[in-house]
Parts: structure tokens; C-alpha cells; sequence
């Protein structure tokens, strides 16, 4: 029993050392990848597009809208002077009119998502090469991202890598 218990206190004193050993060797650092990709001028053209796109869908939404209104004011005026069928064949048009309109705004804001992907995964991609050869360059083991919220905590010593990757991307 004694053996046994000299020998679980020497592999944990061993074990221990090590671990301490691999943790002195690692260097962490962080950067802020949200923050990164607001100075990156990529981004700015991405938008750019981005915004003239949803510019488009906003005008051929609100071109369907005053189709729609105009439609539904003279089905207003003659609703009175119109026989069961007709009535119930315009509120159908006009039911359908609406909806397409509905239809239309989830498919753009659907198209608008896609496209924004396609504009910013480059730079993203980008960004993360960036951020990977600094890392590499400067021998860190782990670099943590502080943009995405999911580190709490990182220790004041650390080495926020925005400067390096900024001018590894020719970012002033």
C-alpha cells in the first residue's frame, strides 16, 4: 500500500512538472477580429455593393407597394358598383398582389444575406491568414479572439496582435 501510494505521489509531482514545463513554453496572444475587420479597406467597398443591392430592393418594394395602394383605391371606388364574382375575383388579385410583396422582402432580405457572405468571407479569410502568419511569425501557441465574446478572461500581459496584423495587411 505504501508503494502504491509513493508511486501516485512521485507520478503526480512528475506529471505536475511537466505540465508546468509545456505551459511556460506557450505564448498566448489576442486580437480583436470585429475590430480588425472595421480598419480593413475591403470592407468598405464590400458595403458598398451591399448597400446599392438593398438600395435596388427597397425601390422595387416600394414600386409594389404603390401598385398595390393604387390597385386597392379603385377597387374601392367601383367595390359598391361590382357584382359578388368581380369583387371577390379583385380582393383575390389583391390578396395575391400582397403577397407577392411579402414573398418579395423574404427574398430579398434572403438574396442580401447570401451576397453579404460572398462579399465579406474573402476578407474574413483574409484577415484569419493574416492573423494565422503573425501568430506564427511571433511563435504564439494560441491566439484568442476577443471579438467573438467568447473569452471572459485573458491575462493582462497578453499581446493584443491588432498592430502586427494591421501592418502585416498594409493597414495604417
Amino acid at each position: 500500500m505504501k508503494k502504491l501510494v509513493l508511486a501516485l505521489i512521485v507520478s503526480v509531482v512528475f506529471f505536475a512538472g511537466s505540465a508546468s514545463d509545456a505551459k511556460a513554453q506557450q505564448k498566448i496572444g489576442y486580437i480583436n477580429s470585429n475590430e480588425l475587420l472595421m480598419l480593413m479597406p475591403e470592407r468598405d467597398s464590400a458595403l458598398s455593393v451591399l448597400e446599392t443591392k438593398r438600395q435596388d430592393f427597397i425601390k422595387q418594394s416600394e414600386e409594389l407597394e404603390v401598385e398595390l395602394n393604387r390597385q386597392y383605391d379603385a377597387y374601392l371606388q367601383q367595390r359598391d358598383s361590382l357584382s359578388d364574382l368581380i369583387r371577390q375575383t379583385k380582393e383575390a388579385a389583391l390578396n395575391d398582389l400582397q403577397g407577392r410583396i411579402q414573398t418579395f422582402g423574404t427574398a430579398a432580405d434572403q438574396e442580401l444575406q447570401k451576397l453579404q457572405g460572398e462579399l465579406f468571407q474573402p476578407i474574413i479569410d483574409k484577415a484569419q491568414k493574416a492573423i494565422k502568419e503573425v501568430a506564427v511569425e511571433m511563435d504564439y501557441t494560441y491566439v484568442l479572439d476577443t471579438g467573438t465574446g467568447a473569452v471572459i478572461y485573458f491575462p493582462e500581459g497578453a499581446l493584443n496582435l491588432l498592430e502586427p496584423v494591421k501592418k502585416k495587411l498594409g493597414i495604417l
